[in-house]
Formats: structure tokens, sequence, C-alpha cells
């Protein structure tokens, strides 16, 4: 097996590249405050591979990794911009609506709506649509941190093979 040589642009890329893959996986998980962690990463990840190509810019090999990792950020902000719209209208469609429709007719009685009777409303339609909610969030937000988690690992395996040439 050829020994590998990363110089210190080697290794920068990679570590946008793990900044970035692990900001994909936590926005992914359900517990508490990790999917902001992860949206942290992301946004450090997109802000730093900008200063990246600006500071490299007569680079060659920094400029084409952060151009790909910057394409990347945009492209799947793209995707989530559609699942999102795409979960908004199947949600919206397919949805019980109940909860929200009795919360409208009290508006339209003249009677406002406080804080507590909107969680209330929240909680009823969340109950009544969870299933459909989790599954549509599958299906149309998932593949927007799947994209990011595949462009990194093609990136790294492109730095990896310059590596040992």
């Amino acid at each position: 097996m050829a020994k590998i040589f990363y110089s210190y642009n080697h290794k920068t890329i990679l570590n946008l590249y793990a900044l970035l893959a692990a900001g994909a996986i936590l926005t992914i998980l359900p517990f508490s405050l990790l999917p902001y962690a992860g949206m942290a990463c992301l946004l450090v990840g997109f802000i730093a591979a900008y200063i990246y190509r600006y500071r490299n810019r007569h680079d060659d090999f920094m400029r084409f990794h952060t151009t790909y990792a910057i394409r990347t950020m945009w492209w799947s902000t793209l995707i989530l911009l559609i699942g999102v719209f795409l979960f908004g209208c199947i949600l919206f469609f397919n949805g019980n609506l109940t909860a929200i429709n009795a919360l409208m007719a009290q508006a339209e009685k003249g009677v406002i709506a406080n804080k507590a009777d909107i969680g209330v409303m929240q909680a009823q339609f969340i109950y009544a649509n969870k299933s459909l909610i989790i599954l549509t969030g599958a299906i149309t937000l998932l593949p927007c941190p799947l994209y990011i988690l595949a462009r990194t690992i093609k990136g790294a395996a492109m730095v990896k093979k310059r590596a040992e040439t």
C-alpha cells in the first residue's frame, strides 16, 4: 500500500468536507439541539469555503474543491426549498386540518386566539397528522442532507486520490 501524503491544503479541504458532512448528519438527528448544531456546522462550512476560495484564488486545487463545496451547498439549498414546498403542499392537501379549521372558525367569530390556544391547536394538529408528517418529511426533506453527504464523500475521495499521486 502506497503512503499517502496530505499537504496543508489537502487537510484543510478534508476538514471542510468533514464539517459539511457532520452538519448534514446532525441535521437528520431528532434530538433537541443537534439539528441546530448541524445547521451551524453547515453555515460555518459554507462561509469557510468562500473564505478559503478567496484566500487561495491562485491555487487550482483549493479553488476547485472550495467551488465544489459551495456548489454543493447552493444545490442542497435548492433541494431543501423544493422539499419544504412539497412537504407543505402534501400536508395541506392530505392532512387532517380540523384543529386549524376550528381555530379559524373562532377567529371568524371575532375570538382572538391566545398563545395557549395556538399551542393546543398545534399539538392537536401534530397528533392527528403524526404518521403523515414523519413519512412526508422523510420523503421530501431527507434528500437534502443525503445529497450533502454524498457530495462530501465524493469530494473527500477526490482529495485522497490526488494525495496518492
